[in-house]
This record gives structure tokens, C-alpha cells and sequence, in this order.
């Protein structure tokens, strides 16, 4: 039967099909990035807690990849066009996005941790060869900043930027756009509470009094906290 909505209003095949490989290519890299956490921890010196915050946020970049190919798969006219219908279509965007921007979160965790480690075990090395230690610090807190700045950027377009043109660009139209916005914090809340609890419990001593409201605030700016 063909669909009742006007197909000016709806997205076309090879958009949707576009939306497909990107959230194969996400669910790709959890798998992989999964693997490769995995691999370390048969390792005798591995310390699985250091590994907690990505371990949390690829779980949940799972999640909203498979929440986002329902809202694909919901999309679907049962008609030989196969257009898609603006409202779940959407949806799907904005979770596809959010998907995204928790396995940047992942990824930039891991690998700035990588970092950050083996620039520190380098540096009494570095003062050793040499009688400043002015040269192997500025050198080493220049090369960190400049990869912080360049996943902060990734992180904010993935977070921010993408959802917020993906519903500018979106069919949907008028006062009803609000409700995207609804949808978008729906689903950061409860996300980022779970990560302000993981990252409490890894990075904050347990005698140590610590305000979860400004932990789960500073969430919604997560790069300030690669800086600790």
C-alpha cells in the first residue's frame, strides 16, 4: 500500500542507505576497540580500572547504534519506493550521532591515556640526558595540548554539532522541533549521571568527598576533564 505521506516530506533510498554504513562503520569500531581491550586484559600488569570510563561509554555507543538502526528499520515505507519517514528518520539521526560521540569518547580516552602515560614515563629519561628539564616539558605538554585540542573539536562536533544540524536539516518542521530537543537531552541525562558515577569511581578516591552535580555538569564539557 503506498505510503499516505506526501514524498516530498520523506528522505530518499540512498540517504538511508548512507545512514546504514555509518552506523555499521560505528558498530565496526566498538567491536574493535572492544577486541582490543579485551586483548589486554590477559595481560599480568593491566589494570582494568583505567579502562572503565571507555569500557562504559563503547556499552553505550552500542546501545544508541542499535537504537538507531530501530528507528531506521521504523523509518521504512512498505512500498516500492522505499522512502523514509521524516520523524523516526530524524530520531535516528540524532541517536546515530550520539553514538558516535561516545565512541569518540572512548577512543580519545584511551588514546590520550596512552599518551599522557608514556610521555610521563619518558620524562625521567628526558632528565636525565639533560640538565633542564624546561626542554622535554614544554615539548611534551605542547604535543598534549595539541592532540586535546583536536579531540576536543571531534568531540564537540560529534556531540553537539551533528545533532544540531541533523534536526535544522530535518523535515520536521515548526514548534514540533522542540520535541527533538526533549529527545536529545532524554537520552544525555541518564548517559552522562552513569558517566559521572564511572568516572567518580575511577579517578576519585574513595575517602575523598567529591559534589556528583558538578561531576555529571562537567559531562556536558568532557574534554575539561581530560585535563586532570
Amino acid at each position: 500500500m503506498a505510503s499516505e505521506q506526501h514524498p516530498g516530506t520523506q528522505s530518499a533510498l540512498n540517504v538511508a542507505r548512507t545512514r546504514v554504513t555509518v552506523l555499521v562503520l560505528n558498530l565496526t569500531i566498538i567491536a574493535l576497540m572492544r577486541s582490543i581491550t579485551a586483548a589486554r586484559n590477559t595481560s599480568a600488569d593491566h589494570d582494568a580500572i583505567a579502562h572503565l570510563t571507555s569500557s562504559a561509554a563503547l556499552f553505550v555507543g552500542f546501545c544508541l547504534t542499535i537504537l538507531g538502526v530501530f528507528w531506521l528499520l521504523s523509518s521504512q515505507t512498505w512500498d516500492a519506493q522505499g522512502l523514509s519517514r521524516p520523524w523516526p528518520f530524524t530520531l535516528r539521526a540524532v541517536t546515530t550521532h550520539l553514538a558516535l560521540s561516545r565512541t569518540v569518547t572512548a577512543f580519545m580516552h584511551e588514546y590520550l591515556l596512552g599518551v599522557e602515560t608514556a610521555v610521563q614515563a619518558s620524562r625521567p629519561v628526558a632528565a636525565e640526558a639533560s640538565q633542564s628539564l624546561a626542554g622535554p616539558d614544554v615539548l611534551g605538554d605542547t604535543a598534549l595540548l595539541i592532540l586535546f585540542l583536536m579531540g576536543s573539536a571531534i568531540w564537540t562536533l560529534a556531540t553537539y554539532g551533528a545533532p544540531l544540524i541533523a534536526g535544522l536539516k530535518s523535515p520536521v518542521r515548526g514548534s514540533r522541533k522542540w520535541f527533538l530537543v526533549g529527545y536529545y537531552f532524554a537520552l544525555q541525562v541518564p548517559i552522562y549521571w552513569v558517566y559521572a558515577r564511572v568516572w567518580h569511581l575511577q579517578y576519585v578516591a574513595g575517602d575523598q568527598p567529591t559534589n556528583m552535580l558538578s561531576l555529571f555538569a562537567l559531562q556536558f564539557v568532557r574534554p575539561l576533564l581530560w585535563l586532570r
